[in-house]
């Protein structure tokens, strides 16, 4: 009979058969986890000895799941999360608070919508400490799958199992750019007009660089780009700076450096910004109550844009508008 009949299972052993999958290799996963390959090498033996099959095919390259293995990690995964949650709950206990919210979000969002949501929900719920990271994406994705996030905001789409998505508004790209630039005189620019204009960018793999570089494309139109940027709070640092101009993500207009202003860019970039958590986990009061608050500031934010929208011409200069 298996060992795990009599006892549970070690959580040191489930790390290494996890970073293992995660990486395809026991050289890479002991390098993850700070262990020797031959320490990672003799947990997953041991796992496998007290499960009684083999979680793992040894191939001449890479360690390959089994069947049974691969169902056997997915709740081994689970489980994981579970207790990396309450690590964090039992510090944040011995700290005086009764709860903690973990939230990620793209910086655009983080700065506008979560801000102003943290500081209505901090006003209605008492000791509940909400903590924000600004990630990209991808990263906010992966931290979800880790369990070590309840709650990430960013533009879909959305790939991949296991996700509920819910969209939560929606905006457009604009062009930001110094106060004083020629360009700044107008409501609206396009692709044409920024030809010749030193640009900004994002990094080739975000949402909002490939749509921008399909509509240069589609008007064959050359970009002169003169910096690249890995987030959107560097790209408008740099445009402050004086190092160019750039299509992006719209921020709150109180967020943006004073020199700063943002303009309509067309044709649109549309973005649909959306709520994401694990599809499978019990969504708390507080997740709840936190979504509902997301709700009814994006709401607000809306509305508070209508009426810019309304009066707005191409011939009257656009100041810096709060998208929404």
């Amino acid at each position: 009979m298996p060992a795990t009949a009599n006892r549970p299972l070690d959580l040191t052993q489930l790390r290494a058969v996890l970073a293992v999958r995660d990486s395809g290799t026991v050289t890479l996963a002991a390098e993850q986890i700070g262990l020797s390959q031959p320490a990672v090498s003799r947990l997953i033996a041991a796992l496998e000895s007290e499960l009684g099959f083999v979680v793992f095919e040894r191939t001449r390259k890479r360690m390959v799941l089994s069947e049974r293995g691969a169902k056997f990690l997915d709740e081994a995964q689970s489980a994981m999360r579970g207790m990396a949650r309450l690590a964090v709950l039992a510090g944040e206990l011995r700290r005086g608070s009764h709860g903690l919210l973990r939230v990620g979000a793209i910086a655009p969002l983080a700065l506008g919508l979560v801000a102003r949501a943290i500081s209505l929900y901090s006003r209605k719920v008492a000791n509940i400490t909400v903590v924000i990271e600004v990630l990209g994406r991808q990263a906010q994705l992966e931290e979800l799958r880790a369990g070590r996030l309840d709650i990430a905001l960013a533009a879909m789409p959305f790939s991949g199992s296991g996700l509920r998505v819910e969209p939560i508004f929606e905006a457009d790209a604009v062009c930001l750019l110094q106060s004083n630039h020629p360009l700044a005189r107008r409501g609206t620019i396009t692709p044409a007009e920024l030809a010749d204009q030193p640009l900004v960018l994002g990094r080739p793999e975000s949402i909002v660089r490939q749509r921008l570089d399909d509509t240069f494309r589609q008007g064959n139109h050359m970009q002169k780009v003169v910096a690249v940027a890995d987030n959107t709070p560097l790209v408008t640092a740099l445009v402050a700076a004086g190092g160019g101009v750039a299509v992006t993500h719209a921020f709150p207009e109180e967020t943006l450096p004073a020199n700063v202003v943002t303009r309509t860019f067309r044709p649109r970039i549309p973005f649909t910004y959306a709520i994401v958590t694990q599809a499978g986990d019990f969504r708390s009061l507080a997740i709840a109550d936190f979504i509902a608050t997301l709700r009814s500031v994006s709401r607000e934010i809306e509305r508070a844009s209508l009426p810019r929208r309304a009066h707005r011409t191409a011939a009257q200069p656009a100041g810096r508008r709060r998208k929404r």
